[in-house]
């Protein structure tokens, strides 16, 4: 990701801003394009439920799923005020797209069937914030889903040094069920190998699942 630093790459993964919000969304997308269907895949079953997506980057996810639904009832939020325009931009029928922090989230009580998010969780500093929202603005009965790349396919990365929280499944589902989510689930998928600091790594990633209680 020429020219940035990974502790440059890291801050913009967090949060894309300025002249390289673009080059670092073009990234992500081409990066993440498996854990993208994976996910997809599983909304797609449920995707006329309330949606909010959390930290939707250019809008990938949404544009997906509208192509394959015409009542599409999705909500998204970021705090990165570049990507909310790069989204916004695509004219997405029934996607909204708004600014904002998941640990503070302008939604009612109990709004949403599903709220996913995907490479979001190693950004939470104190991810017992961002949980109890979640579980404030999901309806009871509702789902959680978070894709992520467990920790020991994602401690080889260089940026990963940088203000990065990894999970391994067994530890994020502990989380989950700490905060009192339940029916707790894991997917994972092996994904196309990396080149990763000049060598030739292997890749996977997981989508955790996890209900609020009715």
């Amino acid at each position: 990701m020429q020219p940035f630093t990974p502790e440059q790459q890291a801050a913009q993964l967090r949060k894309p801003h300025g002249e390289g919000a673009e080059a670092i969304a073009t990234y992500m997308r081409e990066l993440n394009r498996e854990l993208y269907a994976h996910v997809v895949k599983l909304l797609d079953p449920a995707a006329k439920a309330s949606i909010l997506e959390l930290g939707f980057g250019e809008g990938i996810v949404p544009e997906m799923l509208d192509q394959h639904n015409t009542t599409l009832h999705y909500t998204g939020i970021d705090f990165s005020e570049e990507m909310v325009k790069m989204a916004t931009a695509k004219h997405i029928p029934g996607a909204r797209f708004l600014w904002g922090e998941v640990a503070a989230m302008p939604f009612a009580d109990k709004a949403f069937d599903i709220v996913f998010g995907i490479n979001v969780i190693y950004f939470w500093e104190k991810p017992e914030k961002e949980l109890s929202e979640i579980l404030r603005v999901l309806k009871p009965g509702g789902l959680l889903l978070l894709g992520y790349r467990p920790k020991t396919y994602m401690q080889a990365i260089p940026f990963t040094q940088f203000g990065f929280t990894l999970y391994e499944t067994a530890a994020l589902e502990n989380l989950l069920a700490k905060q009192d989510f339940v029916k707790i689930i894991t997917q994972t998928e092996a994904e196309s190998d990396r080149m990763i600091a000049g060598k030739v790594q292997p890749m996977q990633h997981a989508v955790v699942l996890a209900h609020k209680p009715n």
